[in-house]
């Protein structure tokens, strides 16, 4: 019971029952018996031990093995004192019970037990030197109130010791749910921001990093943080925030769903905190990207099966019947002698066959090829890749459909280049990257508000816009340069039937 309430009220009456025995054998003493030496030696012995338990310091008295010392010589004190003044008719057999009560309240029934049986026994070797009976009614009665004594408060240690542990076990409980709760609460949160996400049909693995980052620096603050995801065996980088350092120096936190790893957090935390409030907050996240991935799976399936279905009825079916009539306009051609107006009306059918057939030709090529990546995912992971450190990077694309396989790998160039520029050289606050993209047409454009420079004044070395252009040439489209000193840059990109 070390340092609780109870042992402080045991104390303040163990201090109250020394100094009333005390009190009462000394005033008994002086009232009944003569004043001798043996009367004055009981008082000093006695008062000598009450000062000592009183100067001692609680927590050494308390403490084991020097208290038990400490009760034996409170019983030998008192037996002498009562020795000393009539054995089983002292003024003392009060004081006498001091020890054993001290005993029982701090140390327990055993400890309590023994002092009561070493005071009875003092007391009977007392009586003998007295010549006095030892089954008197006042020596059994003094015996029955020390052992009384010794396991009444022994007891009501044991219930209060016990009381004590319930208490913080309960504590213990409440902690642990109040942390659950907060764990819950976490969550909960994350779960709130994922379905806002939802909501807003902006649910990727971008925004979800993003969310996650944000609603976690407010429960566990940190200087910097992570988000990666897994994706064709490699890790990629969807979501910043903060300063980061070393990889090394960061808490780890892996995202797993059924056993595999679909993401991973690095946080590098200004104070220590609770790892299981984190690692049970991340659940929803880990959740949110497996559904995301498994979406993406599921449409893509859908989508590759349907295309090559379209190839296939282009190119079994509608193919050989466009070809079919660019050979009956052939014959028609040659097995009659057609007026010139009606020959010019063949000659014009027959073209047009001839380039349906090479659409459909190029169609079915589209549609058996590999899905075309979707260029706003593309700027998006550009984007995250920059960090959260440097300037700001708005996506706002309209893409109603991805570009044409062919195209993609060049857009994907030229914007990735234009990006870099953009970062390495402007040293601009925002950048945006907006425009239309509807399979074979479109136009992006890459604004910053940087430091800009001239065009024309490109310095050797730098192939950077020569390259762009270059491979805006390969798919029929164009780049333009428009900047201005001091007044930001602006690159766009156009292909396709305006």
């Amino acid at each position: 019971m070390r340092n609780s309430q109870w042992e402080l009220r045991f104390d303040w009456t163990l201090t109250v029952l020394h100094w009333g025995a005390l009190a009462i054998g000394l005033l008994l003493s002086a009232s009944q018996l003569d004043s001798t030496s043996r009367v004055t030696g009981a008082a000093l012995i006695a008062g000598g031990y009450v000062v000592v338990m009183q100067v001692m310091p609680r927590r050494l008295r308390a403490g084991r093995p020097l208290g038990e010392i400490l009760a034996i010589a409170g019983v030998l004190a008192g037996v002498i004192a009562v020795g000393l003044t009539g054995s089983v008719t002292s003024p003392y057999l009060l004081f006498l019970a001091a020890p054993v009560f001290f005993a029982a309240v701090f140390f327990g029934a055993r400890i309590g037990l023994e002092t009561a049986l070493l005071a009875s026994i003092g007391l009977a070797i007392t009586a003998g030197f007295e010549d006095q009976d030892l089954i008197s009614g006042e020596f059994l009665q003094a015996v029955a109130f020390y052992l009384l004594i010794a396991v009444t408060f022994a007891q009501a240690r044991r219930l209060l010791v016990e009381q004590r542990a319930l208490t913080e076990s309960l504590q213990e409980a409440t902690a642990l749910t109040a942390r659950r709760m907060e764990r819950l609460s976490a969550a909960n949160g994350l779960l709130e921001s994922l379905q806002d996400l939802a909501d807003t049909s902006d649910l990727n693995p971008v925004t979800v990093g993003e969310a996650a980052l944000r609603d976690l620096s407010l429960l566990a603050p940190f200087r910097g943080g992570r988000v990666t995801v897994e994706r064709d065996g490699s890790s990629l980088t969807v979501a910043r925030r903060g300063v980061q350092g070393r990889d090394d120096e960061a808490e780890h936190f892996a995202m797993s769903v059924g056993g595999v790893t679909v993401g991973d957090l690095y946080l590098w935390p200004d104070d220590p905190f609770d790892r299981e409030i984190v690692a049970d907050a991340l659940r929803p996240v880990a959740l949110a990207f497996e559904n995301i991935r498994l979406l993406k799976e599921i449409a893509h399936r859908a989508v590759r099966e349907e295309r090559v279905r379209l190839a296939r009825e282009l190119h079994d079916h509608l193919g050989p019947s466009v070809a079919t009539l660019g050979l009956g306009i052939d014959m028609a051609i040659h097995q009659h002698e057609p007026t010139p107006r009606l020959s010019h009306h063949l000659e014009t059918l027959r073209s047009s066959a001839t380039r349906l057939v090479e659409d459909i030709r190029a169609k079915v090529s589209d549609l058996r090829h590999e899905d075309s990546p979707s260029i706003v995912e593309h700027a998006t992971r550009l984007a995250a890749e920059a960090g959260a450190e440097g300037p700001a990077i708005l996506v706002d694309i309209d893409e109603r459909r991805p570009p044409r396989p062919a195209v993609s790998v060049q857009l994907q160039a030229i914007l990735r280049e234009a990006l870099r520029n953009a970062l390495d050289h402007a040293a601009a606050d925002t950048i945006s990257v907006s425009g239309l993209v509807d399979w074979d047409h479109g136009k992006i454009a890459i604004v910053d508000n940087g430091s800009g420079f001239d065009p024309t004044a490109i310095a050797e070395g730098h192939y950077g816009l020569v390259g762009m252009k270059e491979r805006a040439s390969k798919i029929d489209g164009e780049v333009v340069v428009e900047s201005t000193s001091g007044r930001g840059t602006t690159v766009s990109v156009h292909w396709g039937p305006s």
